[in-house]
């Protein structure tokens, strides 16, 4: 079977940089196939994602050189922050920018988009994006790659800028839409993709291929490799806090907190976003700030 997406020996450089990013990386994907691209930060995969879209060098011009280059001819890229893909100031004008592209009578755009807004769960109309919180955002931004149809779907980070309710609810979307699709995924949380995913794709800090295969080979059989390279695996942080971090019951003894917060509020446009009656910072405690979106997370960390 001819593949949907395929590329070999790309090489890539990028202007100023010394080393080459890619040397020689072939990879192919068959239709229907979900894959996870899975290596440490900074090792090329969203760049390689975008060149097996197009959008490197159509759009992107970066110096590169490939003996075959396949890109498929119907595609959608999601990227990381939703805000960077729109085009328009309103949610239906962004839907119908889409389809004005695919030649639709105009007569039929205002049922369509209503269809892909309710494929995303989203009841919207004529409204500001910028009104729009991150999760919506993102499916707004899945609807607008639905409405052109693709055969592929790239993912890169997707539910990046979410907060984990916001990222599983994304996720589930994900998996259902593009359950009859080809999904190329760059993800750092794994933990949402596992069940989804067929094959996983290792990269090293290099760029290189480490490994490729079916999902469950590639984590039973190459953990070490990631641990190595620092890339997240299913019970990482669990193996980290019994070898690193284990939980004392008292273990602070200086009863003088470093910080000492009461009655604390946090306002926004004179609107109270946040309300803390006391909270105490003692020496050596790692405190994690968690809640939604728009929930005055930043806002508590800068009083």
């Amino acid at each position: 079977m001819e593949p949907i997406v395929s590329v070999e020996k790309l090489r890539m450089k990028f202007p100023g940089d010394e080393s080459l990013i890619f040397k020689d990386l072939s990879l192919s994907f068959d239709q229907g196939e979900k894959v996870l691209l899975l290596g440490p930060s900074g090792c090329g995969k969203s760049t390689l994602l975008q060149v097996l879209s197009g959008l490197i060098p159509n759009s992107i011009e970066v110096p590169m050189k490939t003996e075959k280059l396949k890109c498929p001819s119907s595609w959608g890229y999601v990227f990381q922050d939703p805000d960077s893909q729109f085009c328009m100031p309103f949610a239906d004008e962004e839907i119908a920018f889409v389809l004005e592209n695919l030649s639709v009578p105009k007569e039929e755009m205002k049922e369509k988009i209503q269809n892909h807004f309710r494929k995303v769960g989203l009841n919207l109309g004529h409204t500001s994006i910028e009104t729009l919180s991150g999760g919506m955002k993102q499916r707004l931004a899945i609807a607008s790659v639905l409405a052109l149809e693709p055969e592929v779907i790239f993912l890169d980070e997707p539910t990046a800028m979410l907060d984990p309710e916001g990222t599983k609810e994304i996720w589930e979307l994900l998996k259902e839409v593009g359950r009859d699709k080809t999904v190329i995924i760059v993800e750092h949380k794994i933990d949402h993709v596992l069940e989804f995913i067929e094959r996983i794709v290792l990269f090293n800090d290099d760029g290189q291929i480490i490994a490729d295969g079916p999902r469950d080979t590639i984590l039973s059989l190459y953990k070490n490799e990631m641990k190595e390279h620092g890339i997240w695996f299913p019970g990482v942080w669990d193996e980290y806090i019994q070898k690193y971090a284990p939980i004392r019951e008292h273990p602070f003894t200086d009863d003088s907190p470093l910080m000492d917060v009461k009655g604390f509020r946090g306002f926004r446009n004179k609107e109270e976003k946040i309300k803390v009656e006391e909270l105490k910072v003692h020496s050596g405690e790692w405190i994690v700030i968690r809640g939604e979106n728009g929930a005055g997370r930043v806002l508590y960390c800068m009083p």
